[in-house]
């Protein structure tokens, strides 16, 4: 049975979307290679030329169903960057090796495929990656010598190959650079989100019970009145206050008073549902909004509440 991942996965997401791009660079290889063809530059026949994207194309579909069904979560890479890099670097040296005359225009186009990794590997695979790169043009130069000698002038093929070199190793160090600048903006990105969500939590608490404070607690009446009036359902509202909690105060001293609070929310919020909310609507005084509750339930409630306050 096959399990297709949830499309609220960000990671994921953005896994898709760069192999859609990634995708995308095989159509504009095959309109070059077309155009090649159209100008007598290949020595492939057209009909394979035709079978070579069909095998690319579905070698590009199952790694889309790969990773649409989540199972490139079960490789050490789950972007598939390395797997779909050198996928793509042996279909364009194949290209390379069937095209004459234009190997060093075509080149250009191999910047496609560094692009692909350049803010996902690091230095180690940046240059690993590079040297794969240089050691199939290498073969490709060879294999024209022995095959095809006619289509090669050496003396340019060994300054391609240079020029080449140069450029990859140059993408590589901006490459890794990138990746370092990436991972330390998604790190702070990071720690900001975390800020963020904890200075979120203390606007809306009270810092002494950890209930709510009466400004959210405002919120989540009008929350409550909007969904009753669409529901056509209704809530109540539990206001309850500690009695003579001024001579606690008085008798015991104010840490022991701010104690009693933080055991009686404590307390309280073992009574209360995940629906409900309680907020500390000033001094000792409580406010617990009973979500999809009429009187007579909010009524048994208190006296629970009143029970539990009791022990």
């Amino acid at each position: 049975m096959i399990t297709l991942i949830p499309r609220n996965d960000p990671r994921q997401a953005l896994r898709i979307r760069r192999f859609f791009i990634g995708a995308a660079s095989y159509v504009m290889w095959f309109a070059l290679i077309l155009y090649c063809h159209h100008l007598g530059f290949v020595r492939l026949p057209l009909k394979w030329t035709l079978c070579a994207f069909v095998l690319f194309t579905g070698i590009n579909i199952l790694l889309y169903i790969i990773l649409r069904t989540g199972w490139n979560r079960k490789f050490s890479d789950p972007g598939l960057t390395t797997l779909q890099m050198g996928i793509a670097a042996l279909g364009a040296m194949f290209i390379l090796y069937c095209t004459d005359h234009v190997r060093g225009v075509m080149l250009m186009a191999y910047i496609v495929t560094i692009l692909f990794g350049i803010f996902s590997f690091n230095l180690v695979q940046h240059i690993l990656f590079t040297l794969f790169s240089l050691v199939c043009y290498g073969t490709v130069i060879l294999l024209l010598l022995n095959n095809h000698p006619e289509s090669i002038v050496l003396r340019v093929e060994l300054l391609q190959f240079t020029v080449f070199a140069a450029v990859l190793s140059w993408f590589s160090m901006v490459g890794a650079y990138l990746g370092r600048l990436r991972k330390k903006l998604s790190g702070a990105n990071y720690r900001l989100n975390a800020a963020l969500d904890t200075i979120r939590e203390l606007v809306i608490h009270d810092d002494l019970t950890q209930a709510y404070n009466r400004r959210h607690m405002y919120e989540e009446l009008r929350r409550e009145k909007a969904s009753a009036d669409r529901a056509g359902g209704g809530f109540s509202i539990a206001l309850f206050d500690l009695d003579h909690f001024k001579k606690i105060n008085d008798t015991y001293g104010h840490l022991k008073g701010d104690d009693v609070l933080k055991h009686l929310i404590h307390s309280v919020r073992h009574e209360i549902r995940e629906i409900d909310s309680i907020s500390r609507f000033g001094g000792e005084e409580f406010v617990i909004i009973l979500a999809g509750t009429d009187a007579f339930g909010a009524e048994e409630f208190g006296l629970r509440i009143g029970n539990a306050v009791n022990q």
